[in-house]
């Protein structure tokens, strides 16, 4: 299975007096989309960033497939991780499809000429995220949605077993929100990816993620199903706000209290 393992993580940073991440072990098995919960500076853009071999853990290991994050070349390391960050700063010279485009960069050798494969896998990525009428304009032009709207076509190009994203829906108007993560969920359904998130929104993460981890000051919290994570006495400890649950149709929505 192309799992991503991680075992006893722990990571400081250089002169840092506390730890970022605690002894973090958890399967990230595939043909799932995962949550990573927890308040602003709980470890989970950490988390991620050492599945891109961005940064080296201080204790423990990351393996995926079977293999040791730190035995991958960046180019094969390419071909097993996909990742859409947070924000993009929009500097960029390039046209919207240029920038999807290079994506396709682990699967060749320096100066090789587009396939039509890569045509067609650009061009259904664009359309996934309905893009494909801003192919030509600069990058640098786009509004935040836009922008992050491409890099998640960006990601898609690279056609990896695993794609992270870091609050992929903060840019994004609802109708967006709703149409990159059904996509995204219809993808891991028929097998075509699997899903790590992070993100805030538990009525997003109760509609579209099987499985969450609850992250807090570096430390697993809780993990499992997304059901048996987003528990009111939990979501009450880790973010100091009570949440009122109300069940329509099946479905569990959440509403944060006014603090007494």
């Amino acid at each position: 299975m192309n799992n991503i393992e991680v075992s006893d993580l722990s990571y400081r940073p250089s002169g840092a007096k506390k730890e970022i991440l605690t002894d973090i072990s958890y399967t990230f098995s595939q043909g799932h989309m995962t949550a990573l919960l927890g308040p602003n500076g709980s470890g989970k853009t950490t988390l991620l960033r050492h599945f891109l071999s961005q940064i080296k853990s201080t204790a423990g290991s990351v393996e995926i497939a079977g293999k040791s994050i730190s035995d991958y070349t960046p180019r094969d390391l390419g071909r097993q991780v996909a990742w859409v960050p947070q924000s993009h700063n929009g500097e960029s010279p390039f046209a919207v499809e240029d920038v999807v485009r290079m994506a396709r960069y682990p699967y060749k050798k320096t100066f090789d000429p587009d396939t039509e494969e890569d045509d067609k896998i650009v061009r259904e990525a664009m359309e996934n995220v309905e893009i494909l009428e801003l192919r030509d304009r600069d990058f640098s032009s786009l509004s935040g949605g836009e922008r992050q709207r491409t890099l998640i076509a960006r990601a898609l190009t690279q056609t990896t077993p695993w794609i992270l994203l870091d609050e992929p829906t903060s840019n994004l108007d609802v109708k967006h929100q709703l149409g990159i993560l059904s996509m995204l969920r219809k993808k891991v359904d028929q097998g075509e990816v699997s899903v790590i998130v992070v993100m805030h929104d538990f009525n997003l993460v109760e509609r579209f993620c099987d499985h969450s981890i609850l992250l807090s000051h570096g430390h697993v919290v809780e993990k499992g199903s997304t059901q048996e994570v987003l528990r009111p006495d939990l979501l009450k400890q880790v973010y100091e706000v009570e949440f009122e649950i109300v069940e329509k149709d099946g479905r569990r929505m959440f509403f944060p209290k006014d603090p007494a």
